[in-house]
Parts: structure tokens; C-alpha cells; sequence
């Protein structure tokens, strides 16, 4: 396996950070895209994008990780983000993964994480393979909501900058589309449009995101091939879980990529 770290221009002019994991031997391969939750840059929490990454070159797939602009090292004001304009960022990094020569045109698949699932929704997601989607956050508006203004006190800003605090003690700043951009977006309308293979993966102790919310939108999925795993005392994205249970959900992940790519 073999690693390497580039800069993706996004059609906003904008540099985005990446790393690219490619599997031992000839080409051309399957390929994957990782997008990441809210804020969060190309490594997702505690470096899980990371270790799903090297698990799947480790199988024979290309992978691409990359952090939205505004993100971790790449270029952009995060406060004009709106998950319209992550959308076509998804887009873009998707037209430079066609390109390459060494992966397989027609098996490029796409793995998303919490928020990056509304993202990727308003992104031509009809051009993947497959998808999986991980912790989704399909009720953004609400589930931002509760996690900061009730269960953190956060005094939103609607018209101008709200900086909102993270585990980790950062402030990820969003400005007011931000706000208007989530109020607007309708998850049962966008799966609705699934056609595309597609695994969800959901831990019932997710405390940002309700079991009953994410059965909703698998039943509202029209794809003919769809798996939904639920895994128990798991939390959002099956990290912060026991190692035998990150395991399973690593395997499953794999598998769902060699089956479907």
C-alpha cells in the first residue's frame, strides 16, 4: 500500500487537502470516497477515516480522503459553508478520482459520516456505485439544535457569525446560510432519489442521532439493494466502542465495498 498527500482545487478556487491510499500491484482499481462529518477534517474522529481507509487498500481499493474547505489544512472561510456547497465539493473531488488512470471508472463507491451524509445528498450521488453511510445525521437542523443550543447553551446568530464549541475544545465558526442551508434540507426527499446499493450503519446509544429517525429513512430508501446495520451499544460512528465491535463494523464495511464494487 502506498500513501500519498496532494491538494485538490475545488471549483471555488479553493485547495483542499487530501490523501490518497492506493493498494498494491497494477491497476486500474475500485475506489472510495470518504466524506466527513461536521467540521471535521479528512481523518474524522480519533482518525477513524484512517483506519477504514487503510482496511480497504488493504482489499484491493484506492482510496481518497479529503477535508471540505475550511477544514483541517485546506483553504476556504468555514463560515460560508452550506451543505450545498460541500455538496459540489463532493462533486469536484469525484471529477478528480475519474481522471486517474489507475481506477476503475464505473466501481467508485462513496463513505460518509454524520453530517457528511446530508452533504453528499445534495451531491450527484447517482454517479457512485454504492454508498454507505455511517451515523447520518438525516435531521440536521434538529440534531445541530440539540446538540448546542440545548444541550450546550450556544446563543445562535442567524444573521451573523456563531461559533460553535467542540469536544475537543476548538470553535468551528458557520455563518447564516449555514443555518438556512440545514432549515431547508428535506432527508426523506433526498433518499428518496436512491437508487445506488447503499448500507447504513447506526449504533443504537448514538445520542445525536435516534435509532427510530434512521429506520425512517431506510424505509423511505426505494434502492433494491439496501442493508441496514444497527449495531448495539454502539455510538456515533462506532468509534468510542469495544474493540471487537470496531472490528465487526471495519469487516462489514469492507465486505459491502468488495461486494458492491
Amino acid at each position: 500500500m502506498t500513501e500519498e498527500s496532494i491538494r485538490i482545487t475545488n471549483r471555488f478556487g479553493e485547495k483542499l487537502e487530501a490523501i490518497v491510499r492506493k493498494p498494491e500491484g497494477n491497476g486500474p482499481f475500485p475506489a472510495v470516497i470518504f466524506v466527513s462529518g461536521f467540521g471535521m477534517d479528512l481523518h474524522e474522529y480519533i482518525n477513524s477515516n484512517d483506519e477504514i481507509s487503510k482496511r480497504l487498500a488493504e482489499n484491493g481499493i484506492v482510496t481518497l480522503q479529503f477535508s471540505f474547505a475550511g477544514c483541517g489544512k485546506s483553504e476556504g472561510d468555514y463560515r460560508q459553508m452550506t451543505l450545498e456547497r460541500q455538496g459540489l465539493q463532493v462533486d469536484d473531488i469525484l471529477e478528480w478520482v475519474s481522471k486517474g488512470d489507475d481506477v476503475r471508472k464505473d466501481k467508485i463507491g462513496l463513505h460518509a459520516t454524520s453530517m457528511g451524509v446530508p452533504s453528499i445528498l445534495l451531491s450527484d450521488f447517482s454517479r457512485y456505485a454504492t454508498l454507505c453511510l455511517v451515523s447520518g445525521a438525516y435531521q440536521v437542523y434538529r440534531t445541530i439544535h440539540k446538540v448546542y443550543e440545548e444541550e450546550r447553551g450556544v446563543k445562535i446568530n442567524y444573521s451573523g457569525t456563531t461559533e460553535l464549541p467542540r469536544n475537543s475544545g476548538a470553535k468551528t465558526p458557520v455563518g447564516p446560510g449555514f443555518w438556512k442551508s440545514i432549515a431547508a434540507f428535506n432527508a426523506l426527499v433526498a433518499v428518496g432519489k436512491i437508487t445506488n446499493p447503499v448500507f447504513i450503519i447506526h449504533g443504537d446509544k448514538d445520542t445525536k442521532v435516534s435509532t427510530e429517525e434512521v429506520q425512517e429513512v431506510f424505509a423511505a430508501i426505494p434502492s433494491k439493494k439496501k442493508q441496514l446495520k444497527i449495531f448495539k451499544g454502539g455510538d456515533h460512528g462506532i468509534t468510542d466502542v469495544p474493540r471487537p465491535m470496531r472490528e465487526e463494523f471495519l469487516q462489514l464495511i469492507a465486505s459491502w465495498f468488495k461486494q458492491t464494487l
